[in-house]
């Protein structure tokens, strides 16, 4: 019986392969289900201050003309039962402009249609900070997958724990009643990658155990405003650790953020975005505040972040880290343009995006530092 399932995969499979490369989207019917076959291009070119922005002063300011990008290939498998029992794997691999291969989403869900979900693998959580029609947005700092650097300003944005952790997987489990959505996601793994330095605050970063990373989230969505609160906080206590200047270690684990996101479509072409983000780590506590709209094709933001540390490791000689402590305040705006259906093609959009972003730091030794760029991102679907 197995060996006739495979057999009879394997035509529909290579039927599969040949139509892509003349189909935009494919798609094949099997005795496992539906297996269906897509992806986009993404490239960019840029032209952008670097100018590193941190609170210790080091402001070497250069410039970057580069291009960069990807082709993400996305392959979907999915069984449906009349119950509405289902399961769906999900691949999505990546080639950069630059060679090298990475992956997106790798993910297996199971669970039953508008009731309940689990999913686990390689993806990304609940958004609890949208930023609208991002096309370019950077800061005089650092939120990327490595998301703190020592001596930055720090945008947070409650995604800690959200996933694609690169060294951690996900685990998630959903739940739909009405208007109500509830998830409880879990990062598990070493999260040292977290600190994009292994240094906080001056002071070298141990991983000491692997880290658990909960985050919680309930959602209401009526017919025009939808609402999202949310928290995230490792429950493994003493898995990243400090030395201290005393020679003791000591805990920067206990890492508790939450937040608040609210959407209102106010109709098919106008959207608003308001986020509000806050951490509450050792010696320090972030608050991100933004806002931002898309009308039609056009799309506009601002965040606000407060970064407020009160100690650092004034013994460590290789800068002053005496300037990173203090309240340093973070503005950015940003700004982008559609145009749609190039060459009257409903699958081929270009897209112009910019941005400014300024720290100012709470110290007379340092001045305040910018950077700001523009971006021409080609976007096609197949």
């Amino acid at each position: 019986m197995e060996y006739q399932r495979v057999t009879a995969l394997v035509p529909s499979v290579l039927a599969l392969l040949v139509a892509s490369s003349a189909h935009a989207v494919v798609q094949s019917n099997t005795d496992f289900g539906t297996l269906s076959m897509g992806g986009d291009v993404e490239y960019n070119v840029n032209a952008a201050n670097t100018s590193p922005g941190n609170v210790l002063g080091k402001s070497d300011r250069t410039d970057r003309w580069d291009e960069d990008g990807r082709l993400l290939l996305s392959i979907k498998g999915v069984r449906d039962l009349p119950n509405g029992h289902y399961g769906e794997v999900l691949l999505q691999p990546t080639v950069g402009t630059n060679g090298g291969a990475s992956a997106d989403d790798a993910s297996l869900t199971f669970g039953v249609r508008k009731d309940w979900a689990v999913k686990v693998g390689r993806f990304e959580a609940y958004d609890m900070f949208p930023l609208g029609q991002d096309i370019f947005v950077e800061h005089s700092g650092d939120s990327a997958n490595d998301l703190y650097t020592d001596g930055h300003g720090y945008i947070y944005m409650l995604k800690e724990g959200r996933g694609r952790a690169g060294k951690g997987g996900q685990l998630l489990v959903n739940k739909e009643t009405g208007n109500w959505y509830m998830e409880v996601a879990g990062l598990v793994g070493d999260r040292s990658n977290l600190f994009n330095s292994s240094q906080y605050h001056g002071y070298d970063v141990t991983k000491e155990k692997d880290s658990l990373i909960l985050r919680p989230v309930l959602a209401w969505k009526g017919e025009k405003l939808k609402v999202a609160i949310g928290g995230e906080a490792n429950v493994i206590r003493d898995a990243l650790v400090i030395t201290d200047s005393s020679g003791n270690e000591q805990s920067i684990s206990k890492r508790v953020g939450y937040g608040v996101t609210t959407t209102w479509t106010a109709s098919d072409s106008l959207t608003f975005n308001f986020n509000a983000a806050r951490m509450d780590a050792e010696d320090e506590t972030d608050t991100t505040l933004g806002a931002n709209t898309v009308w039609q094709n056009l799309g506009l933001g601002y965040i606000f972040a407060i970064n407020d540390i009160k100690d650092a490791n004034v013994a460590n000689t290789s800068a002053d880290f005496s300037a990173m402590i203090g309240k340093h305040k973070i503005h950015t705006t940003y700004a982008s343009y559609k145009f749609p259906s190039v060459l009257g093609l409903t699958n081929f959009d270009i897209y112009l995006g910019a941005y400014w972003s300024q720290l100012q730091p709470d110290s007379d030794k340092v001045d305040n530092m910018d950077r700001y760029g523009g971006r021409v991102r080609f976007k096609y679907f197949f």
